[in-house]
């Protein structure tokens, strides 16, 4: 979730299935472009002896550290090339340490992390470097999009090293609610999440306040605001998923921000066609 000066987000994406086919995707949207860059390759073999350690995928070459605190990302595409630098402000945190574990429909298990990225992106031949916050995430165990009805991942981040993650997943109609608060370099596991957002004409969150509830009983509030450029994949028939770069204010601190909310496509339209803004409070 790299944002890059203010008015550009990336969002670098990569899969493998149990037969050692995979794919990569690099997206690249914001303020300075007219729409999305989405570069994607799929239905790549890759060898059962490569290892995330050194792992190759078309235009990807990523390399993890064993303790999941540094990695390092390229990706060479055709009109956008991403090189970067990752270290994590936490150790991973897991789905699986849940009390209820991770739902099984989303992955075997999961892990999501806060942190910085420093590198350079090239758009059309021009370069930006970037020194800035951004999330990584990874999943293991095959993914079931079409299980869920709706799908949020909110993330926020302060250069300080503050942030805040949740996903709220709507499956078998039942809430699943995964995430954790960074404070002051204490990680807790989050208990409750209260949102109040609303969605323009397009169904596109622009706006959310929301009360972050961890299992040290401290509340955090964050504003998101400035939603607009956003990334649009169509996952799944049964999904699509809708992120938007935003600004946030966390602990009195300007923050990067980052939300997606997934909408079965049919309800997409049905909604996106009556033209109507929409408040909702949870």
């Amino acid at each position: 979730m790299p944002a890059v000066r203010d008015d550009l987000t990336a969002f670098v994406y990569t899969w493998v299935d149990a037969y050692g086919v995979a794919g990569a995707a690099l997206s690249v949207f914001g303020e300075r472009l007219p729409e999305q860059i989405f570069e994607k390759v799929d239905g790549i073999e890759v060898p059962d002896t490569q290892g995330f350690d050194d792992y190759r995928v078309g235009p990807l070459h990523m390399s993890l550290a064993p303790d999941g605190a540094t990695s390092q990302v390229r990706f060479d595409g055709d009109r956008v090339s991403l090189s970067l630098a990752y270290d994590g402000f936490h150790q991973p945190y897991r789905y699986g340490t849940h009390a209820d574990g991770c739902p099984g429909f989303f992955a075997d298990d999961r892990l999501e992390q806060s942190g910085r990225a420093r590198g350079v992106l090239t758009l059309d031949g021009a370069e930006l470097e970037f020194d800035t916050v951004c999330q990584r995430d990874h999943s293991w165990g095959e993914r079931d999009w079409a299980a869920m009805h709706h799908m949020k991942w909110i993330n926020a981040l302060t250069p300080a090293g503050d942030a805040v993650h949740a996903v709220e997943l709507l499956a078998f109609g039942q809430r699943y609610l995964r995430g954790y608060v960074l404070r002051e370099g204490q990680l807790a596991q989050l208990d409750e999440l209260r949102m109040n957002y609303e969605l323009d004409n397009g169904m596109l969150h622009r706006s959310m306040e929301a009360t972050f509830i961890d299992q040290l009983g401290r509340s955090t509030e964050v504003a998101f605001t400035d939603g607009g450029p956003h990334f649009e994949w169509d996952v799944n028939p049964r999904l699509t998923l809708r992120d938007t770069a935003m600004r946030a204010r966390l602990l009195g601190r300007d923050a990067a921000a980052y939300v997606d909310m997934s909408w079965e496509p049919d309800y997409f339209e049905h909604r996106r066609q009556a033209g109507q803004p929409v408040a909702v409070s949870t």
